[in-house]
């Protein structure tokens, strides 16, 4: 099946009609929008395609994340690394993060999500399998520090899921995504225990690569954002999408036409900084900055804690081959992350998204802080698989929350912005995972504890709750103003309350009645 992608010779008209050779004249006196339609079309095969697409990509992500936790102690050994030059090679690849990911999300809004998700699953493919031929410890820098750039532009694949998942589904069908997170990182974990013995740390460099190059051929069979389109002016070609998706839903499209959102300007750095959006960006940047932090710590100091506990120091650089003990102690904290699934589905949309965020930061700080316990062996991997559980559910909340906080016009170059703020916290957490950690193992762990705990208490007082609020389509201080409240009211105010410009029910009293 193809679909169309944008093009400037089938840019809307000013009136934005648009139609299908094979449907009959829609009524031209209704009028309907992307938000609508995609609740109209429903759940079905049509959002399982991209959904699984999109989670493709994000299991290959985190298999190159955990290749990081893998490789550090082999490199190590290999070239005779220090402390700190194990760290930057974490570093490097978060550098690339940092700077790619909003030049991606600018570029994903003007753009469009899918174009930018071809190149940079590319990237991420080419420039890993290259890093298997590092010949020296610079030249694995650059190499992934690159790998890096093309992982900065992870968020496009979310954003594109957000986009056409209903919002009666939509916190639950991305909370379930995060699964795909954690079967990358145990596969990666496998993957490691059977090639790293027989062939060697770059055979496992290359076998990691691969994947993200199967993903990159996935895309060739899902749509462009429909919302982009529309904000872009591409309403034909967002309406032939639609129409698509209707079909292979066995729904049908809203009566009358599809119409673009007015005075949408595309991807503009101040709008996240406007009086609508200015508290809560700065409060989220917090809060991507003290996750990345936090998560990437854990995965980091995994190995780290228990050389320390157990003072395994075999030379004068520390090292120290992986035995299948480690392994299977990074394996168990890992599987913790299958812990979030249940935890954000039960809370997210019972307390509402600022509570359960909240109760996920004390958790990963309350148990990070336990880290530091003299206790045995066992209770200790329990403490860090509570750790990976609160911090993954942590992680699925600032991507859920965002994705729905962000109007389309911006979504992505908000969602890239905030990426970046994590990954400046994941630059710096490998010096503290491996570097502190490895003279203190109390002062690290107070570290991410009391940040873990800050961060709870700015989740409570963020100013805007999604909870079943429908995406917005561009910055518009009244009906943002007007969400802030939402939280206060009641499911039958809202019903009288919220309603389109031409007096309709909109979707989130049509959501909200219907729960």
């Amino acid at each position: 099946m193809q679909y169309v992608v944008p093009s400037p010779r089938r840019r809307a008209t000013e009136n934005g009609v648009q139609g299908d050779a094979n449907a009959a004249e829609p009524k031209q006196d209704k009028v309907y929008t992307v938000e609508e339609a995609i609740e109209s079309i429903g759940l079905g095969w049509f959002q399982v395609k991209i959904f699984l697409v999109g989670k493709m990509i994000t299991a290959a992500d985190a298999m190159e994340m955990m290749m990081l936790a893998v490789l550090s102690p082999l490199v190590r050994c290999e070239w005779q690394l220090e402390d700190y030059q194990v760290a930057f090679i974490t570093t490097a690849v978060f550098i690339g993060m940092g700077i790619s990911a909003p030049l991606l999300g600018m570029l994903g809004d003007r753009f469009g999500r899918k174009v930018i998700l071809v190149m940079v699953t590319m990237c991420v493919g080419y420039f890993g399998i290259l890093t298997t031929f590092s010949p020296t410890y610079g030249w694995m820098l650059v190499l992934r520090g690159l790998v890096g750039v093309g992982m900065g532009g992870s968020p496009q694949g979310f954003s594109l899921n957000a986009e056409y998942i209903p919002s009666k589904y939509r916190a639950k069908m991305l909370l379930f995504g995060t699964i795909f997170w954690t079967l990358g990182s145990v596969f990666e974990i496998g993957l490691a225990m059977i090639v790293v013995p027989s062939l060697g740390w770059r055979w496992l460099l290359a076998f990691t690569a691969l994947p993200v190059l199967v993903a990159c051929f996935g895309l060739i069979f899902i749509p462009e954002s429909a919302r982009f389109l529309t904000a872009a002016g591409y309403v034909d070609d967002a309406y032939k999408i639609l129409a698509q998706a209707a079909r292979t839903n066995k729904s049908t499209l809203p009566e009358g036409r599809l119409v673009m959102s007015p005075d949408i300007s595309l991807g503009r750095p101040r709008d996240l900084l406007s009086r609508e959006y200015l508290r809560s960006t700065l409060q989220l940047w917090v809060l991507w900055f003290g996750i990345a932090f936090t998560y990437y710590g854990m995965v980091l100091a995994s190995s780290e804690v228990l050389r320390v506990r157990n003072e395994e120091k075999t030379s004068h650089c520390k090292c120290a081959y992986l035995t299948t003990e480690d392994y299977t102690t990074m394996l168990l904290s890992s599987l913790g992350e299958l812990l979030s699934i249940p935890i954000n589905f039960f809370l997210i949309d019972r307390i509402g998204r600022l509570k359960s965020g909240a109760l996920c930061y004390f958790g990963t700080g309350i148990f990070f802080i336990l880290i530091q316990l003299k206790v045995n062996l066992s209770v200790l991997t329990v403490f860090m698989f509570f750790v990976r559980a609160f911090s993954s559910a942590s992680f699925s909340f600032v991507y859920i929350y965002s994705s729905e906080l962000y109007p389309t016009s911006v979504r992505t170059l908000g969602m890239g912005t905030a990426s970046a703020m994590a990954r400046v916290g994941a630059m710096i957490t490998p010096f503290v995972a491996q570097v502190l950690l490895s003279h203190s193992v109390i002062t690290a762990t107070w570290v991410y504890g009391i940040l873990c705990l800050i961060c709870g208490i700015n989740c409570i007082f963020l100013p805007i709750e999604t909870h079943g609020r429908a995406l917005p389509q561009s910055v518009s201080y009244e009906y943002n103003h007007h969400t802030m409240e939402l939280k206060e009211s009641s499911p039958t105010a809202l019903e009288s309350d919220v309603s389109d410009q031409d007096g309709r029910p909109s979707v989130v009293s049509e959501t909200i009645g219907r729960k």
